[in-house]
């Protein structure tokens, strides 16, 4: 390719990258040419200078001011490996994007400082970070962040947030505000889904355990109410609630399995539900229950659990790239992608932030502007291509009708690891609230 050529195809980014290489080449070139045909220096002199001008307004075109999008995200602390894939999955959209040209044709940057699952640390990294710039904010990964984000950030300065992670449904529900969007199943979502899943076994005894936060503590709670509703005969034997991080789970073990359930269901997820798995495993738990057992699992909890993965018992995932590596092209492609540039396949936690990012950028160019009411307005009225297929934001919630993936733990010999077989993927669409459930929600109490 000659470097017109090369310059008629520059973009983005890359505009000023690629001009700086073809003129050296050029002027190495212009040297020879005027050893051997020195009668021409003149015009390839003028040549040259006339491709400088004609790339530099092409670069100019097409960079512009680059738009800022900021993260006060939980990379240490008691969810760091949620908040560290979320980073990946972010970083990894942002790079497609400025490689396709950015978003209205200006370079895309992201911004993120670690607030160690801090909540006022999170409101207060945001908050200093939106009004540097950004227009564009994603949500902590601890639900106690993201609402504390949500409240004082997004809804007071008027930035559009995307939430990727926390499946606390206060922030879609009770305590919604216009400029929040979530991806990602919420606690009713996701419990109404496990509750439809459970509720066609015979079991009738349940043990409930989750980490003793708001956000786990509302979804044991949904879970408690769907079950009941779906299946009258089902009686909750006993109820531990640990503490978020925790490192010792025999207490809790010793207790469960004294009160002989007939199936036990976890609200852990990330190191939690590795630590407790690990800790089970080496008590006998798994064989002692049979197996019996649901979790919430992303990619890297199951490669990291290893041996001491409940194989046999169930679980949900958001986005298993397992499943969407047999979606369709554009999921293989972009699992294919992720797994060359960072040597493993994307957790769940990845591609929900990919998602995020890349629902923001689709809403952006719809809008023609990243001005906060029209970037949401563009959400409220469009479909978006995510990786697990297209997807609608309510208008009352915004909240995508995102599906939600049930299956069985396996060994997987091609992975190398457990992997979560998906045997049932449920719409948004059947799990999500009624309108007249978010309206009440939203009432004093």
């Amino acid at each position: 390719m000659n470097l017109s050529e090369r310059l008629a195809r520059s973009n983005g980014l890359r505009c000023d990258i690629r001009f700086g290489h073809g003129g050296r080449v050029l002027r190495a070139e212009l040297r020879q040419q005027q050893k051997n045909e020195g009668r021409r220096h003149d015009m390839k002199k003028a040549m040259f200078a006339a491709l400088v001008a004609a790339s530099s307004a092409l670069c100019s075109a097409q960079t512009g001011t680059p738009i800022k999008m900021v993260g006060s995200l939980d990379l240490s602390g008691p969810v760091a490996e949620v908040g560290k894939d979320t980073l990946l999955g972010i970083q990894f959209a942002v790079d497609a994007l400025n490689k396709g040209g950015g978003v209205l044709g200006r370079p895309v940057t992201f911004d993120y400082q670690d607030n160690g699952s801090n909540a006022q640390r999170a409101i207060t990294q945001s908050t200093t970070m939106v009004r540097d710039g950004a227009v564009f904010l994603m949500a902590p990964q601890a639900s106690g962040s993201t609402l504390g984000v949500t409240k004082m950030v997004s809804a007071k300065l008027k930035v559009p947030m995307c939430v990727s992670a926390s499946g606390s449904e206060d922030i879609t529900m009770k305590d919604f505000q216009p400029y929040v969007f979530s991806v990602t199943p919420n606690a009713y979502t996701e419990m109404r889904g496990a509750a439809m899943q459970l509720a066609k076994q015979p079991y009738k005894r349940y043990a409930l355990l989750a980490a003793d936060y708001s956000g786990a503590r509302t979804n044991e709670a949904r879970f408690k109410a769907f079950l009941k509703e779906l299946n009258p005969q089902a009686e909750i034997v006993i109820e531990e609630f640990p503490k978020l991080g925790a490192i010792d789970y025999t207490a809790s073990i010793n207790k469960i399995l004294a009160a002989k359930p007939d199936y036990v269901f976890t609200i852990l997820y990330g190191t939690d539900l590795v630590t407790f798995s690990k800790q089970a495993t080496a008590l006998g738990f798994f064989k002692q229950i049979n197996s019996k057992f649901f979790g919430i699992y992303d990619e890297s909890v199951l490669k990291t659990l290893g041996d001491s993965a409940a194989i046999g018992g169930n679980g949900v995932q958001r986005a298993p790239a397992d499943y969407l590596l047999k979606s369709g092209p554009q999921a293989k492609a972009y699992v294919d992608q992720f797994k060359a540039k960072n040597g493993f396949p994307p957790s769940d936690w990845s591609t929900l932030a990919y998602d995020c990012v890349m629902t923001w950028a689709q809403a952006v160019n719809t809008a023609k502007s990243t001005d906060a009411d029209a970037v949401i307005r563009a959400v409220e009225g469009g479909e978006f291509n995510t990786m697990r297929g297209k997807l609608r934001f309510g208008k009352l919630d915004h909240a995508a009708d995102a599906p939600v993936f049930f299956g069985r733990l396996e060994r997987g010999k091609e992975q190398g690891h457990p992997i979560m077989a998906v045997t049932d993927v449920i719409p948004g669409s059947m799990v999500r609230p009624t309108e007249a459930e978010i309206r009440k929600s939203r009432q004093p109490e």
